[in-house]
């Protein structure tokens, strides 16, 4: 079996696209337990409720494919960076939202962030690692869906209920800013 491109590299960027990885799950299944307490807050009908996770859905439809051709002709850990700086910034400042319009407009963003990682990431995990190698690497990475997805719930429920919406969406968002920097240092073969 051959090794890894750079083994310490190389696992280095799983442990870092992983932990991204998670954050990006978190971030999506966030929302849905705070809906009641933004609505109450923010004064938002069912409707204007349900575009808040519609936001994020079309916007990360369309962006993707953009995302996805320029993995292929610009830097990928530099694309990473923007895309995981743009989700996060956009997550933590959600908890700033005087209205609809505002959060709609953060949640949209975080689909653009989220569609760059989303498209790129696994490539980039593909191209460090041999062929042999790539089904338990992507395991690895895949891994953190259910657990970041989980954690989601249980973060915007718990944070929500204790200290309120806004802080939940900090406590998800501006983490991210330390993954986005540290995606600036994953290799790109």
């Amino acid at each position: 079996m051959s090794k890894a491109k750079g083994t310490s590299s190389a696992g280095l960027a799983l442990g870092i696209l992983t932990a991204i990885n998670l954050l990006n799950y978190l971030d999506r299944f966030l929302l849905p337990p705070l809906v009641p307490l933004i609505s109450q807050d923010l004064v938002l009908d069912d409707e204007q409720a349900g575009w808040l996770g519609s936001a994020f859905l079309l916007v990360y439809s369309f962006a993707s494919p953009l995302f996805g051709r320029f993995g292929d002709k610009r830097s990928r850990p530099l694309l990473i960076f923007i895309g995981v700086l743009l989700w996060s910034l956009s997550t933590g400042l959600a908890g700033f939202a005087v209205g609809f319009v505002s959060l709609f407009i953060a949640r949209a963003f975080v689909g653009v962030g989220e569609a760059s990682y989303g498209t790129i990431a696994p490539s980039l995990l593909s191209d460090l690692y041999p062929k042999e190698q790539r089904e338990k690497v992507m395991a690895l990475f895949y891994v953190a869906v259910p657990i970041g997805a989980s954690l989601g719930y249980v973060l915007g429920g718990g944070v929500g209920a204790a200290y309120g919406w806004r802080v939940a969406f900090w406590v998800a968002g501006f983490p991210g800013l330390l993954l986005a920097c540290l995606s600036l240092f994953l290799p790109d073969p």
